[in-house]
């Protein structure tokens, strides 16, 4: 959840330039820092930066991040600037977007003339711990005698800013992951795919509910660490959709299977008791654990389901056997931590 902002008077900055530092936690940066903010001021970008009338009007729905960052698509710098912009007016906006963005593009000189104290300018208004807006403000009036790369990631010190950068992170690599999943979903016989189609539906469902239920949030890296198990958990499943159309999916008979089932029933008892524990000092409560395992549940049989018509050749009790041993490890973790 973004800070909250605060209208401070801060005496030592011009008020024009107020509204760009209302973080609240202005009031513990360094003195050197904002005198550098009230150096640059409010920022002031050359007018043939910005988007004319005609262009903005275009422009209505665009998202900087995804242009500035290329996700999905090739990068386009002059567009991003532009949408950022049009961005920079609305409230409450993503952390990549408009401000944020723009600071990036000055910082680097792309599609712009590199200008530090622009992007200064810039940063100089985004929220963050004071730290690291110290250290980005620091790090952007180093690149004046030493120029080099710059992204807003590059500082952070606060959980929340970690959350931000892992979340911008994921979405990277998810434009990454469903280009491999779509090159494998090509291949499945027609029979597999309206299954297929089912399975997926209940692991997302599963993925949700090991993010919400199943991740401690008692850290101020609460956000980063929901997004990256859930991304560690997507991996697992492409990894193992391409060992199934491979043929490369391990072995196992019913007899595997049998033994495999009866750790996991021991290893969801064992989670249920550690949660229910005077030890356990998490968020993670029992009906938590339960809602993620029934969740499971329903996504395992309709993996194996969708096994069974994408590879035949591949024993049920062999795709049991994996996908339990996996939940169960996932279930020690609770228990263990």
């Amino acid at each position: 959840m973004p800070y909250r902002l605060l209208a401070l008077t801060i005496a030592a900055i011009p008020a024009t330039a107020i509204a760009q530092l209302a973080t609240p936690n202005w009031d513990q940066v360094d003195a050197g820092v904002k005198a550098i903010c009230k150096r640059v001021g409010r920022p002031k970008p050359p007018a043939a930066d910005r988007p004319s009338a005609a262009q903005i009007k275009t422009l209505r729905g665009c998202d900087s991040e995804k242009l500035y960052y290329g996700e999905g698509v090739k990068p386009d710098y002059r567009k991003a600037r532009q949408c950022a912009f049009v961005e920079a007016q609305a409230q409450d906006a993503p952390v990549f977007h408009g401000d944020t963005i723009l600071m990036q593009i000055y910082a680097n000189g792309f599609g712009v003339k590199r200008d530090p104290d622009l992007a200064t300018a810039y940063a100089c208004g985004i929220d963050g711990a004071p730290m690291e807006i110290a250290g980005r403000i620091s790090h952007l009036q180093s690149l004046k005698t030493k120029p080099d790369s710059f992204d807003y990631c590059d500082d952070i010190t606060s959980g929340w800013g970690a959350g931000a950068c892992e979340a911008r992170d994921s979405k990277s690599e998810a434009a990454a992951r469903d280009k491999r999943l779509n090159a494998l979903l090509v291949k499945l016989p027609p029979a597999a795919r309206p299954l297929y189609a089912a399975a997926k539906k209940s692991f997302d469902a599963f993925v949700d509910a090991r993010g919400d239920g199943e991740v401690d949030l008692s850290g101020t890296l609460r956000s980063a660490d929901v997004i990256a198990e859930q991304d560690r958990v997507r991996d697992q499943f492409l990894k193992d959709l391409e060992r199934l159309t491979s043929n490369r999916w391990p072995l196992a008979t019913s007899t595997d299977a049998k033994s495999t089932d009866a750790l996991l029933n021991a290893s969801y008892r064992k989670a249920l008791a550690w949660a229910a524990g005077k030890d356990n000092s998490s968020t993670i409560k029992g009906e938590a654990i339960r809602k993620t395992q029934r969740a499971w549940l329903i996504y395992r049989d309709a993996y194996v389901r969708f096994a069974a018509a994408a590879a035949p050749q591949i024993s049920a009790d062999a795709v049991r056997t994996r996908l339990d041993r996996l939940r169960t490890a996932q279930l020690d973790q609770l228990s263990s931590s």
